[in-house]
């Protein structure tokens, strides 16, 4: 028999190959060093938990193995080139609330380019494999636990290679987290490398490799039973708790070495890429082309998806502009009706109750007792809807309009009548003292400007129209009454303009402006807020889908706006409008995109919804006061009249006025004018949006 030689192998010189492998990675924010000097060994079809208390860096670390981080100094090589390779799941759940779970599935299925059939396939199998509620139920009506699992299931619907879950069992019952790491035993076996962060260190011990991680350094590298033999404890947290205080004893001994050390790795990774990425991954992911149909679409049927499930905001976001066009045309621009009047009548014994049809219907230059111009007068002021209050002397007249009572005092003098017919009838032979009784004594209150220039201009003229009537009774040429000044008709408008004909232009601008910047700024800062960018960045979706299928539904949304806005506005309200259909169609939608944008940049200037709120509101009084929307510009300060022009409304507004007041064409100045300026702020805000993208530290890309 031959004798068979068994040789033994050491264990330490096996190969092992690594799905990832960290070294000395060091990785500064701010002013503290989160990384520092970091080796870090995952080996292959392996569940590997990384443990550590809340802020040790392993978010950090993970972010920079994903690549939505960078190193300061260091290297990451991955096995894995593929985005679609990698599976994350992030420690919020980060999802969104309205969608079902099969909703949830087809929005990050065809984010990785897979179709229907495998979508539906895989959903049934991970459906049955997490225990999971019917594919048509809300991800927001469901539990805590449940919505847990569903973040879960999304970060393996695509089926990737390598699994890397942070803190996928926080807040979760044991039974909900024992569920998950039999799945996840389930998953090594079945060929996946898996990377799970907790803060629960006991619960780790169904890895097969654990990495103890604190302040930023790895304390350790091995299995559980391994760790716990060499250490002579029972529990994880014990031996963690002996790691941290050999780590501490030494800190305290080689503290400033260990700072220099650091420092100086930095310092040297700087000179080394002066103006890149200090030290890119050695293997970096490829995430596709920098715009994927796929990709957009996904995010355009997760936009389509979002406004079927909110119907009501859907409607409220398409009439919105209607309802605020509709709102001002009825409230705002009229002119006031039943103001009162305060009159103090001495021509007549009993007051203005002495009025009678007589009094107004015959020649008042004949000097008949019975004819009093002052009732004419009163007539006409009730036509124009005023509302005659009288008293009885001109002191209580005039405390009557100090409080508000009446907005003016008309006081007739006992023989007004007769002195304004002497006056008519002798011209200069009259003395002063019937000219004094022949005139109207007239107190307004002009607190408000608008209302105080209404009542003087309607005493005015009623008083016109008055004598015009009484000298054509008496057969004289009624333009006698008229100061020697003939006003044609109007060039543009009418010689009676009404103040919402000129503030209807500037409310279309600021509607089709300003709804949208809201509505993008907010679509885009709900997903930010909510942790979702995060995670679907990590995926390989680019701001420029995002931006581009929001666009898509906003192009819709503003389309349909500004037909209604026109309709309402000018067939409706019967606004002026004597200009091109097309022409003003196209200039309104442009402002409309011109918000668009401007919300975009808000979304990338602001870190919450509260903050661009603030911009929103500050911006849009300061355009209201500056780009006449509210008063013309000539009334500005020749200063901010300089700096109106350069305003985004400024122009816009001006030409559309132009083209539905004057009915100019394109083809003037000042609506080429006011589409040039439109055109040309678009392309600022999607610079400003662009040098912000590429420039701030936030979500939107790789820091």
């Amino acid at each position: 028999m031959r004798k068979i030689s068994i040789k033994r192998i050491d264990p330490e010189i096996i190969e092992v190959k690594h799905s990832v492998a960290v070294t000395s990675a060091y990785k500064k924010i701010g002013n503290h060093v989160v990384l520092k000097g970091l080796n870090l060994n995952v080996p292959e079809n392996k569940i590997y938990g990384l443990l550590g208390p809340s802020g040790c860096g392993k978010t950090t670390l993970l972010n920079c193995i994903v690549g939505r981080n960078t190193l300061d100094a260091g290297t990451i090589k991955l096995s894995f080139r593929q985005i679609s390779d990698i599976g994350y799941m992030p420690q919020e759940l980060a999802l969104h609330g309205e969608l079902s779970i099969r909703e949830t599935f087809r929005y990050y299925g065809y984010m990785f380019d897979m179709t229907d059939d495998q979508i539906e396939t895989r959903s049934k199998e991970i459906l049955k494999l997490l225990e999971l509620p019917p594919a048509n139920k809300i991800v927001g009506a469901l539990s805590g636990g449940q919505q847990r699992r569903i973040s879960f299931a999304v970060s393996l619907l695509h089926n990737p290679k390598l699994l890397i879950l942070d803190e996928p069992t926080v807040g979760l019952d044991p039974i909900l987290s024992q569920i998950i790491w039999d799945r996840l035993k389930e998953m090594a076996l079945n060929g996946k490398t898996i990377i799970i962060t907790t803060h629960y260190i006991e619960e780790a011990k169904g890895a097969h490799n654990i990495g103890l991680m604190r302040d930023g350094a790895l304390l350790a590298e091995q299995s559980p039973s391994s760790l716990l033999a060499a250490h002579n404890c029972q529990y994880l947290e014990d031996a963690f708790l002996q790691l941290c205080q050999k780590q501490e004893s030494k800190m305290n001994s080689q503290e400033s070495r260990l700072e220099e050390e650091t420092a100086n790795k930095l310092k040297s990774a700087t000179k080394t890429h002066p103006s890149a990425p200090l030290t890119p991954q050695e293997m970096p992911i490829d995430v596709g082309k920098q715009f994927a149909m796929a990709r957009f679409k996904a995010q355009l049927l997760k936009n389509l998806y979002l406004l079927k499930r909110n119907v009501v905001f859907t409607l409220f976001l398409v009439f919105l502009p209607v309802i605020q066009v509709s709102t001002f045309n009825i409230a705002c621009g009229h002119d006031p009706k039943q103001l009162s009047l305060a009159v103090v009548n001495r021509e007549l014994s009993s007051g203005i109750s002495d009025c009678s049809p007589l009094s107004v219907h015959s020649c008042f230059l004949d000097h008949n007792e019975t004819q009093h111009m002052s009732c004419r007068l009163l007539d006409k002021l009730r036509a124009k809807t005023f509302k005659i209050v009288e008293f009885s002397d001109i002191e209580s007249g005039k405390m009557a309009v100090s409080k508000n009572i009446a907005w003016g005092l008309l006081y007739f003098a006992e023989n007004y009548t007769i002195s304004l017919a002497e006056r008519l009838n002798l011209g200069q032979s009259i003395d002063d003292g019937v000219v004094e009784s022949g005139m109207i004594d007239t107190w307004i209150d002009k607190s408000n400007q608008y209302i105080g220039r209404l009542v003087h201009h309607d005493i005015v003229e009623s008083l016109v129209e008055a004598l015009e009537d009484a000298l054509e009774l008496c057969q004289l040429n009624k333009k006698l009454a008229n100061i020697p000044l003939q006003l044609e008709d109007a060039i543009y408008g009418n010689n009676h303009p009404a103040f919402i004909h000129y503030a209807a232009p500037a409310i279309l601008c600021l509607c089709a402006f300003y709804l949208p910047a809201i509505y993008t700024g907010a679509a885009i800062l709900s997903e930010k807020e909510g942790g979702l960018i995060e995670r679907i960045m990590i995926s390989g979706m680019k701001f420029i889908e995002i931006a581009t299928a929001h666009l898509f539904v906003q192009f819709v949304f503003l389309g349909m706006q500004t037909i209604m806005l026109m309709v309402v506005m000018y067939i409706i309200f019967d606004n002026p409008y004597l200009g091109d259909t097309l022409t003003t169609f196209s200039l309104i939608f442009l402002i409309g995109v011109d918000g668009m944008f401007f919300g975009f940049l808000i979304a990338l200037l602001s870190k919450s919804q509260t903050e661009a709120a603030y911009f929103g509101i500050g911006s849009n009084f300061l355009l209201k006061f500056l780009c006449g929307l509210l008063w013309p510009t000539e009334g500005i300060h020749i200063i901010l009249r300089t700096l109106s022009l350069f305003l985004p409304l400024t122009m816009a507004t001006e030409a559309l006025r132009s083209l539905t007041t004057r009915g100019w064409t394109i083809s003037h100045p000042v609506v080429f004018s006011g589409f040039a300026s439109t055109i040309a702020w678009i392309a600022v805000f999607c610079v400003l949006s662009f040098i912000v993208l590429r420039t701030k530290k936030d979500l939107w890309s790789t820091k």
